[in-house]
């Protein structure tokens, strides 16, 4: 099993921080997304949307998107740290601020640093005024998460 990751990319952090919280590890393979790598041939064999993170799994099959790697690592490795909570509620609650957060957050944010830096102009439009809107949008969005996590302790269980 191996996880193709460029490490500093906010997706693939969201995976090395779920691993680290279940005391788990696995190897990694940097990926060259600035220079494209992922947009080979041989990385889209891996990966179906050509993106970073991709757990390959020892039998060939694997996995794109951080959501669906944590999903298949909790079920494959339980522990009792539980990672998307452990009632109906706390799962339907820890299911619900994921999507906040990505929708209100997170792809506003890749799109105001996508669309304001240029930085993959070689591959997509990039639209200014559509990063600075984004980027706005983030900065409305945070003092309601900051509202949020004040109701929620974190302990660090490792």
């Amino acid at each position: 099993m191996k996880i193709y990751e460029k490490g500093p990319a906010p997706s693939a952090r969201r995976v090395s921080l779920f691993l680290a919280e279940k005391n788990i590890e696995i190897p990694r393979v940097n990926v060259n997304i600035g220079g494209g790598e992922n947009l080979s041939d041989e990385f889209a064999a891996l990966s179906l949307n050509k993106k970073i993170p991709v757990l390959a799994l020892n039998d060939g099959t694997s996995l794109c998107e951080s959501m669906a790697i944590c999903r298949y690592i909790d079920a494959a490795f339980p522990t009792n740290n539980h990672l998307f909570g452990d009632t109906p509620i706390a799962i339907g609650q820890v299911e619900m601020w994921n999507r906040i957060v990505e929708l209100d957050g997170l792809f506003p944010a890749f799109q105001a640093f996508r669309n304001i830096t240029g930085i993959y102009n070689d591959r997509e439009r990039c639209v200014p005024a559509w990063g600075e809107e984004s980027k706005q949008r983030v900065i409305e969005f945070l003092p309601r998460l900051d509202a949020r996590l004040e109701h929620s302790a974190y302990t660090q269980t490792t």
